[in-house]
């Protein structure tokens, strides 16, 4: 049985990903900022409730994190996947050149690329107990410098440092033995990504999971399309 942890489990890619993953021998820490207004969640997790535990987690908050981290160690003694789903898209303080602010734009940096470092840091310890241990940060296309076009200043921004993050990890001794990987869901029809988006959510959970599952330590390092392929940083 695989153990694994999601951030950002109750809506979009963060819940697809959950419900995809339920189908292999699995159990699911399915974590969010507010568990209470999940309903969505609440209710999948009560269809198996042998595979799936909801905790209480805000990526931003070092001691939720922590307290995270609490619950997962007292059930488990070894984390297998750790998936950093949970991020932000930012309002027009953090879009639009003219009404950026410094504010927004750090706020939308710090949850989207700070944060799943921290995140990983702080659950490193069960995952290099882990069978296979693997780090999967999910990023997007946005990130890519050669792909990169205007607006969205700071997402854009947010999720290359994010991949950054991941090839730091990937080569930092710390982490040995820990693959770590960034993939792009695709544009999915999420509240994020809208409702003329390429891709259905469970077009791109589907393929998520044969991703996740079939990543071994020769994929260390590497950016990943959400069919497999490689993209260009």
């Amino acid at each position: 049985m695989q153990t694994i942890l999601i951030t950002g489990a109750n809506r979009g890619i963060g819940f697809e990903l959950t419900r995809h993953l339920l189908k292999d021998d699995v159990h699911i820490f399915a974590s969010c900022r507010a568990p209470e207004s999940a309903a969505a969640l609440r209710d999948l997790a009560k269809q198996q409730p042998d595979k799936a535990t909801i905790v209480q987690l805000d990526i931003d908050d070092e001691a939720s994190i922590g307290a995270a981290l609490k619950t997962v160690a007292a059930k488990v003694d070894a984390l297998d996947i750790l998936i950093n789903n949970a991020g932000i898209g930012g309002g027009d303080g953090a879009r639009i050149l003219g009404k950026l602010t410094a504010a927004e734009v750090s706020q939308v940096i710090s949850t989207n690329a700070v944060a799943p470092l921290v995140v990983t840091q702080a659950f490193r310890g069960l995952l290099k107990r882990g069978d296979n241990p693997r780090v999967v940060m999910i990023s997007s296309g946005m990130g890519s410098l050669q792909r990169a076009a205007g607006r969205s200043y700071a997402y854009r921004m947010s999720k290359a440092a994010m991949n950054m993050a991941a090839r730091v990890l990937a080569f930092d001794g710390e982490m040995a033995g820990i693959t770590t990987v960034t993939v792009n869901p695709g544009w999915v029809q999420t509240d994020m990504g809208g409702p003329n988006a390429a891709l259905k959510p469970e077009e791109s959970g589907g393929a998520l999971r044969a991703l996740i599952n079939g990543l071994t330590p020769a994929d260390n390092g590497k950016f990943f399309q959400y069919d497999g392929s490689d993209l260009p940083w």
